[in-house]
């Protein structure tokens, strides 16, 4: 079938928007940690980017500090997410860092996709704003000790790379597996950038195989984001109509790391 290439960038897309969404991470989340002592929606959270209108950055960052304070109240483990705050209406980069809040040992361990061991201060191609201006502070004044997971490469190592909310997700979920984070805040990511991809690819089909009930999740986003696209760089009538007879599911699980 032709238009391959442009089915997958449009599959990437869908797979983006789908595990940037709060209750399809908690779901995930939830599946895999079923013991996870802190399971509600109001405790497995996830913080987008986004201002109300008529509300302003500090009012999000209070927002972030106050379920804070009343997720440091909870007994053991709560995991949650927030994304960098946007700081005008027209800054639509977000940058997701994912959290593993350890109440019984008062420690926070902060996943931030963009880590740099490398780099002063550890910051890579992205600036984890939200965790060093807002969470970070705030446990600190409990005299909590704040951590970032150490990873051996970043992640993400240039802007093309924009799978934050994925590579969070499933640092996060590692950690997780046999509450490795209590022995360990290091994970080992590839140097190479196909090897980066092919570990991301690998996380994305064992998820669409070990809960098929969201291929329907990525189904309605990939056609509702090619449907709804518009400009003079759109996608033809026609060419929509090639890129939609790809299923979603059956694409991503034939996909190699040279599509990425």
């Amino acid at each position: 079938m032709k238009h391959r290439q442009q089915a997958i960038s449009w599959l990437l897309h869908a797979i983006k928007i789908v595990l940037g969404d709060e209750s399809i991470r908690r779901y995930i989340i939830v599946k895999y940690n079923e013991r996870i002592t802190n399971s509600a929606k109001k405790c497995i959270r996830t913080f987008n980017a986004f201002i109300k209108q008529g509300k302003t950055r500090d009012d999000k960052a209070q927002e972030i500090i106050k379920y804070c304070d009343e997720m440091s109240q909870r007994k053991r483990v709560v995991v949650f997410t927030a994304t960098n705050i946007q700081r005008t209406k027209f800054d639509q980069e977000t940058h997701f860092q994912s959290y593993i809040l350890d109440n019984t040992n008062k420690r926070l361990l902060i996943v931030d996709p963009a880590f740099d061991g490398s780099k002063d201060g550890k910051m890579g191609i992205y600036f984890a704003e939200v965790s060093t201006e807002v969470v970070i502070p705030f446990f600190q004044s409990l005299q909590y000790d704040c951590e970032f997971i150490s990873l051996s490469s970043p992640a993400q190592v240039c802007d093309g790379d924009v799978f934050c909310q994925s590579w969070s997700l499933y640092i996060l979920l590692q950690k997780l597996k046999n509450n490795e984070y209590l022995t360990d805040s290091t994970f080992d990511i590839p140097v190479d950038q196909l090897d980066k991809y092919d570990m991301l690819l690998q996380f994305y089909k064992q998820l669409f195989q070990d809960f098929p009930e969201l291929g329907d999740n990525l189904r309605t986003e990939y056609e509702a984001e090619i449907m709804a696209t518009r400009g003079p760089n759109a996608p033809k009538k026609t060419q929509k109509e090639e890129i939609l007879q790809y299923d979603p599911v059956t694409l991503l699980l034939d996909m190699t790391k040279y599509e990425m």
